[in-house]
């Protein structure tokens, strides 16, 4: 388990985990919960009595819960939460072995994955342009590649505004995208060759004919691609192609070759 394959997270930045805990103090084990989860520290919430000393054990467990750590840490502070909440027990990691990271890194991978970030979750449908790359900036790379691969309608329509090529590809890639969507995106300047190459080759929608001009006018598409899709398209598409400015002038020569005269 410790060896899966893992998403970086920036250091200090915390996801409001939700994860099963077991706080270890005066002899018993306490259920709680893991929330506010960082690489530094963690905040355990539940019906829990304030600890006796500086420093507790507890275990993290992932909500799948075949993956489980236990951690040792210094007392930061206790508080009482909101009503029917608890004690809130923040705690700072002590340091880890080599195994501990590890585990630590895959369990703040899988929270990250399924999170939208707050800055996200704030944005309005039609926010300018400005405010959704603000809100897009705000939030690290990793979990913007992780949440554009499985995001859903909502959070598509921002990160198709991302301006970052691996977002723009996990989105290309992002099992519920729609006809609408993937057009849309065969259209954003900042998708590099190889996302082109994903939504051509998509069998959604590799046989819809607005794909295939879109991105054979790409002004990034591979000639090779933009030469393949254009083979398969009848006359008034080949001439709608040849009216988009962007098209690449030796694809236009060969398709005015092919195209019948008069």
């Amino acid at each position: 388990m410790a060896t899966e394959r893992k998403t970086q997270v920036s250091r200090g930045y915390r996801f409001q985990a939700g994860l099963p805990a077991v706080l270890f103090e005066a002899g018993g084990e306490h259920p709680c919960t893991a929330i506010d989860l960082s690489r530094t520290g963690v905040l355990l919430v539940g019906e829990l009595e304030a600890p006796a000393g500086p420093q507790v054990e507890f275990t993290i467990r992932s909500q799948a819960g075949d993956l489980e750590q236990r951690f040792a840490g210094r007392v930061i502070r206790v508080g009482t939460g909101v009503k029917g909440e608890g004690t809130r027990i923040a705690v700072e990691f002590l340091p880890l072995d080599p195994r501990g990271k590890d585990i630590l890194e895959s369990l703040l991978a899988r929270v990250m994955e399924g999170l939208a970030p707050a800055s996200i979750e704030a944005l309005r449908p039609g926010a300018p342009p400005n405010e959704v790359r603000q809100a897009l900036n705000s939030v690290p790379l990793a979990q913007r590649i992780a949440l554009a691969a499985r995001a859903g309608p909502r959070e598509r329509e921002f990160l198709r505004q991302d301006q970052h090529p691996q977002v723009l590809e996990a989105l290309a890639r992002n099992p519920n995208l729609l006809l609408a969507e993937a057009r849309a995106l065969a259209t954003v300047v900042h998708v590099t060759p190889s996302t082109l190459e994903v939504l051509a080759t998509d069998p959604r929608w590799s046989q819809d004919e607005e794909i295939r001009i879109f991105i054979a006018t790409h002004p990034q598409v591979p000639i090779p691609l933009a030469e393949s899709l254009a083979a398969r398209l009848e006359p008034p598409a080949l001439r709608r192609i040849l009216s988009r400015p962007s098209l690449n002038a030796l694809l236009r020569d060969k398709i005015v070759k092919r195209l019948p005269r008069g």
